[in-house]
């Protein structure tokens, strides 16, 4: 039997990196013809990973509430001071068309704050976890990185990227963008827009365990596990950078 505290970031790591090479597996074989399609394959993929985390963490965790975006949400999770709250596959488009950007995430709340999670990148085999220490990664001594959605690349990707004299790339799920700032390869992640919390909950997460700034886009601190799991906007940034580009944004700081 598992034991809870520390070990809740390794069973969300184990979870995340399971799933992940699940989803793995099942895209070789719906691809090769190997399985056939009964729709689309990201939403074969998507009922395979819900089932996958449910059955993990229902076994691992049976006291504990869980919140899916698969899955149905009864509110019951409300009455729980442990809910996990997970995304089977972030990005799923990106799955569907054979691309590398897409993610598994998997994260517990206690009371409204994240205190485990793990995002697991399938198609590169990692998997970031918040049992690691505290590290921001070292200056690039380049010009910034600023990544977003392609979605929000002309409205928050160009203003901060101005802001900050900064490149701007873009990319699907947002577990990739903020792993990306966690490696290192990418300064800050802007989203301004509405997100829901299975999208923000494990990168977040994992993004404030390697000592990055995490808050929304007007510098509020994200609660979670919320009546509407909605999290208003998400930023995920180099500690250096964060006054400017909630300045840049239009918020007061």
């Amino acid at each position: 039997m598992v034991t809870k505290g520390t070990d809740d970031h390794a069973l969300a790591a184990r979870a995340a990196s399971g799933a992940g090479e699940m989803l793995m597996r099942l895209r070789e074989d719906l691809f090769s013809g190997r399985k056939r399609h009964w729709g689309w394959p990201e939403e074969q993929a998507d009922e395979a990973g819900h089932d996958f985390l449910m059955a993990l963490l229902q076994k691992a965790r049976p006291d504990d509430a869980i919140l899916s975006e698969e899955g149905d949400d009864g509110r019951n999770r409300l009455e729980y001071g442990r809910v996990w709250i997970v995304d089977p596959l972030d990005g799923s488009s990106s799955f569907g068309r054979g691309a590398d950007d897409w993610a598994v995430h998997v994260a517990l709340v206690e009371d409204g704050e994240p205190i485990a999670g793990a995002v697991s990148l399938p198609t590169s085999g990692s998997v970031f976890s918040t049992g690691l220490s505290p590290h921001v990664p070292a200056q690039r001594g380049k010009r910034p990185v600023v990544v977003t959605g392609r979605s929000r690349v002309h409205s928050d990707g160009q203003i901060v990227a101005a802001a900050l004299d900064a490149e701007l790339a873009a990319c699907s799920s947002a577990g990739v963008k903020a792993m990306l700032v966690v490696m290192g390869d990418a300064d800050v992640y802007v989203h301004g827009g509405p997100l829901h919390e299975w999208d923000v909950c494990a990168p977040a997460a994992v993004a404030q365990a390697a000592g990055l700034h995490v808050s929304g886009v007007n510098g509020a601190e994200l609660t979670f596990n919320q009546d509407h799991p909605v999290s208003p906007g998400l930023l995920i940034c180099r500690p250096e950078y964060a006054e400017t580009v909630i300045s840049a944004m239009g918020y007061a700081v």
